[in-house]
């Protein structure tokens, strides 16, 4: 009797042709290594990630970077031309999307509620955990997470909240919500996790020298400053939500005063005294009023969720024009920048922001050199005082 023939496909992942495994070829996670928790590759010829296009209403202008492939074995990005991914409201639920939630509702919320003071919390994920983008979205910050705490398993988990990011706006794209009752309230916290994901993303990952790490930090610029149109869109909506006390409360904590701490103050002057034009000049000195006003929310309370907000807010407060700016190198935003790190050296100890602060402040001042270095006085007195 003549053998039965049995074509192989060729189309496996590397991961189960090197267990001699029949793999199912999903993407861009196959259900065997879901299962074993193993890194799942494929040849270049077959990967398929979703494009990087830009989404409706400037929210975003690109797809997050897929973490490159190195000596862990984290998978590398495909082509732009590549079909996108299947969404996660058609995916079988796995051990990995099990893990990470029961991370985000143990572990992740405690970042920003550690006291339990934020009652509405539970009620406003209750409503939203039907929308497929933002429930990406919520994964894939639970994976970010675990990237932090999960040393040993960093690049498998970072590479997971880029693909489920990913999933996350392509899902956006494709459905283009309209803001209304049912839509705001999901919508406004999808904004919200994304440009925070984008943030922490930025800092703690710093791959390359410091100006790669401008270009990312001014790419998370573009791409938060999207916040605002949604939530300028929800305005009036939001009213009507459970978001609304905090909504209101927060318009309330980010008006400037009129006062300034001492080193505020001093960079006001400078600024003020440096000749830079009308324009430029008040760019630079709404930037510091803002920073003054998310100084203000991280010292001037004792909730841990408003001061971290502080620090998470300033992006938003700024112009687009301040982001260009940056991506010109301006030694003045440069400074800016750098006086808005002591907020992120001020919560060195959270996850969300690690050492970043004086990374940015030692490379500002390395950067500008000895001609800027009276403009860096106040950041690096309190690196020096902390050593």
């Amino acid at each position: 009797m003549a053998r039965r023939t049995h074509r192989k496909s060729r189309n496996g992942c590397l991961e189960c042709k090197r267990r001699h495994v029949k793999c199912d070829e999903r993407q861009p996670v196959c259900s065997n290594c879901t299962t074993s928790e193993r890194v799942c590759e494929y040849s270049s010829r077959f990967v398929s990630v979703p494009p990087r296009s830009p989404l409706p209403r400037s929210l975003v202008q690109s797809a997050p970077p897929t973490p490159a492939s190195d000596s862990a074995g984290a998978a590398s990005p495909g082509t732009s031309n590549d079909p996108a991914p299947v969404p996660f409201s058609d995916q079988p639920v796995n051990m990995l999307h099990v893990e990470l939630f029961h991370n985000l509702y143990t572990q992740v919320h405690l970042t920003f509620d550690p006291t339990g003071s934020l009652t509405w919390l539970p009620e406003i994920i209750r409503h939203s955990i039907t929308t497929p983008y933002f429930v990406n979205a919520m994964l894939a910050f639970s994976a970010l997470h675990m990237s932090t705490t999960r040393p040993d398993r960093r690049e498998f988990y970072r590479y997971h909240a880029a693909q489920l990011q990913t999933h996350a706006l392509v899902i956006f794209k494709e459905l283009t919500p309209q803001v209304n009752q049912e839509t705001c309230v999901p919508l406004f916290l999808f904004a919200a996790i994304l440009g925070i994901h984008m943030l922490c993303d930025t800092l703690i990952y710093r791959e390359g020298d410091f100006s790669d790490f401008i270009t990312r930090f001014v790419h998370f610029f573009r791409v938060y400053y999207g916040v605002r149109a949604i939530i300028g869109e929800a305005w009036h909506i939001i009213q009507d939500t459970p978001l609304a006390p905090s909504f209101n409360l927060g318009q309330d904590l980010y008006k400037w005063d009129g006062n300034l701490n001492p080193g505020c103050a001093k960079l006001h002057d400078a600024i003020a005294r440096a000749n830079l034009g009308e324009d430029l000049t008040a760019t630079y000195r709404r930037a510091v009023q803002s920073l003054q006003a998310c100084f203000n929310v991280a010292e001037g309370t004792h909730e841990w969720h408003a001061s971290i907000n502080g620090v998470t807010t300033w992006p938003i407060l700024l112009s687009i024009e301040f982001g260009d700016l940056l991506e010109q190198g301006r030694p003045e935003a440069l400074v800016i920048l750098a006086h808005y790190a002591l907020l992120l050296h001020r919560f060195r100890d959270s996850w969300l922001f690690g050492d970043s602060g004086r990374f940015v402040i030692e490379e500002v001042t390395r950067h500008l050199g000895q001609e800027w270095e009276e403009w860096l006085q106040w950041p690096n007195e309190v690196l020096r005082s902390q050593l």
